[in-house]
C-alpha cells in the first residue's frame, strides 16, 4: 500500500466520525470528550483510557464467550508470550467474542479481541499464539499511533465499526457501516508495521515455547483464502492484509530462529475450546457423534477418550464421561487438563474424596494454574470448607490478578463467613476488573466503612478508591 493510499483522507475522517457518533449515540450515552482527549497521536495514558472505554462499550454490543476454560485458554497464551517479552507499559486483557467471523483485533492500551470463528478455523494453539503475538506487538509498538494520518477519532471510528457491524443497530448504522468498510481498507496497518508485527510476534511466541511454524502456517492459510475468494474477504484481512512478501518474511524469520523446542501439550487445549464453542452454538449431538467415532476408532488413544469424555461431561452424561475419563487417565496419568476435568466431574457427582485426589494430582503436575485453584475452590465450597475455599481462590487470584472470577468467588465466600469487609472488597475488585467502576466504588465504600479507614485493609482500599476516582475524571 503506497503512502497516499494509506492516508486517512478528509472524507474518510468524516466517515469515521459519523460511525463513531452513531456507535456511541445508539444506546451508549458515552461522553465523547472523556473518551477522546486529543486529536493527535495518543499518549500511553490516553491509550489505556481508550482501551477501558472500548471494553465497556464492547460489552453492550457483542456477546463474549462466557466460560472459564475459554477465558483462561486465551489469557494463558497471552501471558506466556508477554513473559517472554519483559516488562510492559500496559496490563493486557484478552477476550473471545462469540462470532463465526475470522477476525481478531487489538485496541491501543492493552485489549485484544479474538472471534470464536478464528479459533475454530485455527488448526493448533501454535497458530493462535502466532496471531496473539502479532496483535501484542501492534499494541506494544503503538502501531495505531504510528500509522500515517491516525488520530483518536479515526482509531475509535475504525474500532467502533468492528462492533457496529454485529450490533444490530439496524438502519441507524447501515450507511455508516458501509462507508466504514471501505475506509477500513484504506487504513489497514502499513506494510512496514505488519512486517514488524510478524517478525517480532514470531520471535516472541517462539521464546514463549510455542512453535513458530504455526505463525507461518496461519499466514499461508489466510493468503490461500485471499486468493480463492478475493471479493468476500474475511474482516481480519481488511486490517491485516496478507501478501506474498509477508509470507516470505515469516519464513525467513522461521529459518533465522534455527532449531526451537516448543512445549507441546497433548491433547492440544484448542481442541477442548472448539468443543465448548460448538456446544454453546447448540451443536451437541454432532459433537458427541464426532468424538464417539474417534474414540471407537482409537480405543487406546488417551486424547480421543479424553475429548469424548469432555463432550459427554459438557452434555451432562456424567456416568459415561467418568468411565472414559478414567480410561484416558490410565493411558496418560500426566495429563493436567484431564486430572482437572476429573476433579470437576467428581465435584458435580458429589464424590468429593475422588475430586480432591484429582485436583491434588493436577496441582502436583502443574502447581501454578489458576483454573485448577478456581475449581478446587468450588469443590471446597461444596464441602462447606469455606476457609480452605478462600485460600484456593486467593491462589487463583494471585496467579491471574486480571481475571475477575477469583475475586468474585472470594466475595461470595467471605460473605458466607460473615467477613463482610473482605467480601465487599473482593466484590469491588471483581467489578473493577469488569470495568464496572460505579459498582466497584460502591463496594469499596461499603468495605472501608466496615473495615475502618485506618485498618490495614482500609488503607489499601482508600488508595484504590483514590486511583479509581482519579481515572474517572
Amino acid at each position: 500500500m503506497n503512502r497516499q493510499a494509506n492516508r486517512f483522507r478528509p472524507c474518510h475522517v468524516r466517515c469515521a466520525w459519523v460511525l463513531l457518533v452513531t456507535f456511541f449515540v445508539s444506546g451508549c450515552g458515552t461522553n465523547l470528550p472523556s473518551v477522546l482527549p486529543s486529536l493527535g497521536p495518543p499518549s500511553e495514558d490516553e491509550e489505556v483510557r481508550i482501551s477501558r472505554e472500548f471494553r465497556r462499550e464492547a460489552k453492550k454490543h457483542v456477546k463474549f464467550v462466557n466460560d472459564p476454560e475459554v477465558e483462561r485458554y486465551i489469557e494463558r497464551i497471552g501471558q506466556r508470550i508477554l513473559a517472554a517479552m519483559g516488562p510492559q507499559p500496559f496490563d493486557y486483557r484478552f477476550f473471545v467474542i462469540e462470532d463465526p467471523q475470522l477476525n481478531a483485533f487489538a485496541v491501543p492500551g492493552g485489549s485484544i479481541y479474538f472471534y470464536s470463528g478464528l479459533m475454530e478455523r485455527a488448526k493448533s494453539t501454535d497458530e493462535i499464539a502466532g496471531v496473539l503475538g502479532h496483535e501484542i506487538v501492534h499494541i506494544k509498538g503503538r502501531h495505531m499511533a504510528r500509522s500515517s494520518g491516525f488520530d483518536m477519532y479515526s482509531v475509535l471510528g475504525l474500532l467502533s465499526m468492528l462492533l457496529l457491524t454485529r450490533s444490530g443497530a439496524g438502519a441507524q448504522a447501515a450507511g455508516a457501516v458501509g462507508q466504514a468498510v471501505a475506509a477500513t481498507r484504506e487504513i489497514a496497518y502499513s506494510r512496514q508495521l505488519e512486517m514488524e508485527a510478524d517478525t517480532l510476534g514470531e520471535r516472541y511466541m517462539a521464546a514463549a515455547g510455542y512453535d513458530p511454524k504455526g505463525s507461518v502456517a496461519f499466514l499461508k492459510q489466510l493468503d490461500q483464502e485471499r486468493n480463492l475468494s478475493p471479493v468476500d474477504i474475511p474482516p481480519y484481512l481488511m486490517t491485516h492484509p496478507v501478501t506474498q512478501e509477508r509470507v516470505a518474511n515469516a519464513e525467513l524469520v522461521l529459518k533465522s530462529l534455527g532449531k526451537t523446542e516448543p512445549r507441546v501439550e497433548i491433547p492440544d487445549p484448542l481442541k477442548k475450546i472448539k468443543i465448548i464453542i460448538r456446544l454453546q452454538r447448540h451443536e451437541g449431538d454432532a459433537v458427541l457423534d464426532e468424538y464417539r467415532k474417534l474414540a471407537r476408532q482409537n480405543p487406546q488413544d488417551s486424547e480421543a477418550l479424553h475429548l469424548y469424555a469432555f463432550a459427554q461431561h459438557m452434555k451432562g452424561q456424567l456416568s459415561e464421561a467418568k468411565d472414559n475419563y478414567e480410561k484416558a487417565r490410565k493411558l496418560n496419568p500426566d495429563n493436567v487438563a484431564l486430572q482437572r476435568d476429573l476433579g470437576r466431574l467428581y465435584t458435580q457427582t458429589g464424590d468429593f474424596v475422588s475430586a480432591r485426589a484429582a485436583f491434588d494430582r493436577a496441582l502436583a503436575l502443574e502447581p501454578k494454574e489458576s483454573l485448577t485453584y478456581l475449581y478446587l475452590g468450588e469443590l471446597l465450597e461444596n464441602e462447606s470448607d469455606l476457609r480452605a475455599a478462600a485460600g484456593a481462590y486467593i491462589n487463583a487470584l494471585n496467579l491471574s490478578p486480571l481475571w475477575d472470577r477469583p475475586p468474585y468467588r472470594l466475595g461470595v465466600v467471605y460473605s458466607k463467613l460473615d467477613r463482610l469487609g473482605d467480601a465487599h472488597y473482593y466484590l469491588g475488585r471483581s467489578f473493577l476488573l469488569q470495568d464496572e467502576d460505579q459498582k466497584a466504588i460502591a463496594e469499596y465504600e461499603r468495605a472501608i466503612k466496615i473495615s475502618g479507614e485506618n485498618s490495614p485493609r482500609g488503607q489499601v482500599i482508600r488508595e484504590e478508591l483514590k486511583a479509581l476516582r482519579a481515572r474517572r475524571k
